[in-house]
């Protein structure tokens, strides 16, 4: 099993990468789609 410290730099660089993924597709969207709430639903914030 992994260090805790180990483990909570993995779990923080996977949060930061979707955070990133999450923007990105906001930025793609812009301007063509109504809301972000419209495209992905409450759920996925």
């Amino acid at each position: 099993m992994a260090s805790p410290t180990k483990k909570t730099r993995l779990v923080r660089e996977k949060k930061e990468h979707k955070r990133g993924r999450v923007r990105k597709a906001e930025n793609n969207n812009k301007g063509t789609t109504k809301s972000w709430s419209a495209l992905f639903g409450e759920s996925e914030k």
